[in-house]
């Protein structure tokens, strides 16, 4: 496997509380031990996107099979 990533996003609450600092020190350290300096920045998005988007998930499969069992009773 091999990775090479141009963008690192620091998400989650340590993402957000660390923010550009925390970036930084991140970037830094990744740019001593490896070749490549990928961008490192804190995620944008506010709330919790990842619970946001398991339960949008979870809703549209509820739905696909309560749909699918009216539809073909048996």
């Amino acid at each position: 496997m091999v990775l090479d990533p141009g963008l690192v996003v620091l998400g989650g609450e340590v993402g957000r509380a660390g923010g550009t600092a925390l970036a930084d020190r991140v970037a830094a350290a990744v740019a001593s031990i490896w070749p490549s300096r990928p961008r490192v920045v804190p995620a944008g998005v506010p709330g919790e996107p990842v619970l946001r988007g398991a339960m949008l998930a979870a809703v549209s499969q509820a739905r696909a099979a309560l749909l699918a069992s009216v539809a073909d009773p048996q």
